[in-house]
């Protein structure tokens, strides 16, 4: 009888609320990186104690301030270092990054109107196409499964870098990554093998 193949659980967590307005495109956390609001930090206490009893072997986050709140919550919980990963920073929009949607439209018109036509490939100078996010979060996947087979980890990360792990786990097209909801705080887990990965469950609250 043929061994069962060990995957690695990556449990997947967006972070909590901040006060970053809606109406602003993702912010440059190198330059301005939102903290959780009191409702943050409630989501993030929660999404610790429905982990409580889940053996978890490591924990990793992005170095944005609001991902690193939420997976401390987590790390207290079972006594775990969190180990920073840049891979799963918000997708940048370069010089548009944390500029209001009309602010981008008045100042860079024709690039507004390209990106509307095609938002998939379309990108800001500075700033990356969904494809590169996907590329960056799949290289920080490669990084550090294999560290990790036959355990359980989470990521905390943003509700785009999720997004397109779901959709390159479920092999659907990027066009309809948007689709896919993802709450803050959110749970989702995928089962990664050698042979193919499992999605266990999707924005989880």
């Amino acid at each position: 009888m043929r061994e069962k193949e060990k995957s690695t659980r990556v449990i997947f967590i967006r972070h909590g609320e901040t006060d970053f307005p809606l109406d602003r495109l993702y912010c440059d956390d190198a330059v301005e990186s939102p903290r959780l609001n009191q409702a943050g930090l409630a989501q993030a206490e929660v999404a610790a104690l429905s982990l409580s009893d889940v053996v978890i072997n490591a924990i990793y986050a992005s170095p944005a301030q609001r991902t690193q709140m939420t997976a401390k919550a987590i790390a207290d919980q079972h006594g775990l270092a969190i180990v920073t990963n840049n891979a799963f920073l918000e997708r940048r929009f370069g010089v548009w990054d944390g500029l209001y949607f009309d602010e981008v439209e008045k100042r860079y018109p024709e690039g507004y109107v390209s990106w509307k036509i095609d938002p998939l490939n379309f990108s800001p100078e500075g700033g990356e196409t969904i494809s590169d996010l996907l590329t960056r979060v799949k290289g920080g996947l490669d990084t550090i499964l294999p560290m990790h087979v036959g355990e359980t980890i989470v990521v905390v990360a943003h509700v785009g870098s999720i997004r397109v792990a779901i959709a390159d786990a479920l092999q659907m097209p990027l066009a309809g990554y948007r689709q896919l909801r993802i709450d803050y705080a959110s749970q989702t887990a995928i089962d990664y093998g050698r042979r193919q990965n499992n999605i266990i469950y999707v924005n989880r609250v």
